[in-house]
């Protein structure tokens, strides 16, 4: 018995999540307020084409999709040997059904049958919304065959990595969850030392999008749309229960594996903000880590962070400089 609680002890990485996920948009990530009242700066900022939609002409955006983000630190950075080797991360989200886009659902249901006949998969790949038709019709043949292709693409990819989970078969007690695995820009790092920053971008091809939040970012070129760009708006427009992330790796001290766990749920995100620095320089010039910043935010360049002080339900402080 003892020897199973020392092999336990030793198997729990000596890692840090932190307790919050931020999200920035607009300003804080591009650095500039674009100027939408004057027609000139518009022009040179945004230089965008006009698409006819119903009458009404819409003028498309160039920001970049917002990005939720967490971190994890390494609470023996400071230690010779303390670094954990070929470190990886498995993101998993739990989307109820409800919430969970279109594309996402109908790739989850779709999954058992993938020895049916392919004809009716082929005819899902070929839905598409009205905004997407009216969209195309000013493109020409081969910018619309390619954006056929990318739109079948990404339900192939949903398809591969959306699962179904049924726990109660009425349905009314419990709904079905949808587990679909996120892609962030640093799944494995070799030489896990000091902090770990883990960035997941909000686009089309993001299970955790709604499916109008979606049916935007494909008529705006794959940009975030501008009548997305509030605190409010961006946090309207993606949804999940629970952020599931195991984190496995090598001990560089003994050579064990270790692993380490860590739950987020939406209320814990924060949009509008951008975490603080931890690290610093040292006197000796080396670099060192403040590990009680790991929760510390700042509202993001530009300002537009939404009011923290009216989630009265949050379990776990954050901290705002």
């Amino acid at each position: 018995i003892f020897f199973a609680k020392v092999t336990r002890v030793a198997s729990h990485a000596q890692v840090l999540f932190s307790d919050a996920i931020i999200v920035k948009y607009g300003t804080g990530i591009v650095g500039v307020d674009p100027k939408h009242d004057d027609d000139s700066e518009e022009e040179e900022s945004m230089g965008a084409p006009e698409v006819d939609i119903n009458v009404f002409r819409y003028k498309r955006s160039t920001l970049p999709c917002p990005f939720l983000e967490f971190r994890v630190v390494n609470r023996l950075h400071s230690q010779r040997g303390g670094e954990i080797i070929d470190a990886s991360m498995n993101i998993v989200a739990s989307i109820d059904e409800e919430q969970a886009a279109l594309a996402l659902r109908n790739a989850a249901k779709s999954q058992p049958r993938r020895r049916g006949r392919k004809g009716k998969r082929r005819s899902r790949v070929s839905t598409k919304s009205r905004a997407d038709v009216d969209d195309e019709t000013d493109l020409t043949d081969e910018a619309s065959i390619r954006r056929l292709q990318e739109s079948a693409q990404s339900v192939v990819d949903s398809h591969k990595k959306a699962t179904e989970m049924e726990e109660d078969p009425t349905g009314r007690l419990l709904p079905k969850r949808i587990f679909a695995k996120l892609e962030v820009n640093s799944m494995e790092h070799p030489f896990f030392k000091r902090v770990w920053i883990v960035r997941h971008i909000l686009d089309h091809n993001s299970p955790l999008l709604k499916q109008e939040a979606k049916e935007l970012v494909r008529l705006n070129g794959g940009h975030w749309p501008l009548e997305l760009n509030s605190a409010d708006a961006v946090r309207a427009s993606f949804h999940f229960d629970q952020i599931l992330v195991s984190l496995s790796g090598t001990s560089n001290v003994d050579a064990n594996n270790v692993y380490a766990q860590k739950v987020y749920d939406f209320v814990d995100v924060c949009v509008g903000y951008s975490f603080c620095n931890m690290l610093f320089r040292q006197d000796d010039g080396s670099i060192g880590v403040d590990p009680t910043l790991l929760n510390d935010v700042k509202e993001q360049i530009g300002g537009g962070g939404e009011d923290l002080n009216k989630k009265e339900d949050r379990e776990v402080p954050i901290f705002i400089l």
